[in-house]
């Protein structure tokens, strides 16, 4: 099963694909991107990421058809063939000679990418350790756009210390989300969560859990998180994942707890087999 690209209308393995050293994406980040996963070869929650999209390109003034985008995904996720896959999509301003204005006619750059999803049961069984950083990004973290330098240093920075993620943290304690998920906690019996703001991404995965649990969204702070009974983190491929330790020091029992277990349980009870029954 090929790892695949699709770079403007072509299918391509994934080792030939290439785009032009003056695409805007490569020289000032001026693209947005989407991250899906599929099960059985399905894409999950297609209409909710596309809609993401189409917000984040509104948001950097980038006129892009998306219609004929869930054909593509879809044939994408067809020929690679994984039952779980992650599916990359970024569309740039395109190619143009390099200068901060924004040319009045480029064609923009679309790239699709398909890899095999590599599950973590291990961070399932005993979850992860996190770190807090101060959050340096730029105000509009809503927008879902590649330029994410702060994330990777704050990845980089959390692998260093031992740790597996990041929570980024602003000046007056306020939790926004982690490098790449938004967070959760829960302190006596209350499920939160930060509520949606241009600090944070509109997760997927968040958005899906809170159809299907009672979640209060309020404010979290470092305070919180660090006192909190549990805690955890959800993305698009890794879905729930449980957090036990924050800058070292043990979160509740120091194992996935009872409302983060109930959290993936029924995420998965609720969203998987449906994905899966379509394949």
């Amino acid at each position: 099963m090929p790892e695949l690209a699709y770079v403007n209308g072509q299918f391509m393995p994934l080792a030939h694909a290439t785009v032009s050293v003056e695409d805007r994406g490569f020289q000032f980040a001026d693209s947005v991107y989407e991250v899906l996963r599929t099960y059985n070869c399905q894409p999950f929650a297609l209409d909710e990421h596309l809609a993401r999209l189409r917000r984040s390109l509104a948001a950097i003034a980038l006129d892009y058809r998306t219609e004929p985008l869930r054909e593509i995904i879809e044939e994408a996720a067809r020929r690679a063939a994984f039952p779980e896959a992650i599916i990359y999509l970024q569309i740039t301003r395109g190619v143009a000679p390099r200068n901060r204005a924004i040319p009045p006619e480029v064609k923009p750059t679309l790239v699709l990418t398909v890899r095999e999803l590599v599950p973590h049961p291990e961070w399932e069984a005993h979850g992860i350790c996190v770190i807090t950083v101060p959050d340096n990004r730029w105000g509009r973290c809503d927008i879902k756009t590649v330029g994410l330098l702060a994330n990777v240093l704050a990845h980089q920075a959390a692998r260093q210390a031992g740790a597996q993620d990041a929570i980024f943290v602003e000046s007056d304690g306020t939790v926004n989300e982690s490098t790449a998920g938004n967070v959760f906690v829960v302190q006596g019996g209350q499920l939160r969560t930060p509520p949606k703001s241009h600090r944070i991404l509109a997760g997927i995965t968040r958005d899906k859990l809170m159809e299907i649990m009672p979640v209060v969204e309020a404010r979290v702070s470092q305070d919180d998180l660090l006192g909190a009974d549990e805690v955890f983190l959800t993305a698009t491929t890794v879905e729930v994942v449980p957090v036990v330790a924050v800058n070292g020091k043990q979160i509740g029992s120091g194992k996935p707890g009872p409302i983060t277990k109930q959290a993936w349980a029924t995420f998965r009870k609720n969203f998987r087999p449906a994905a899966l029954s379509h394949g």
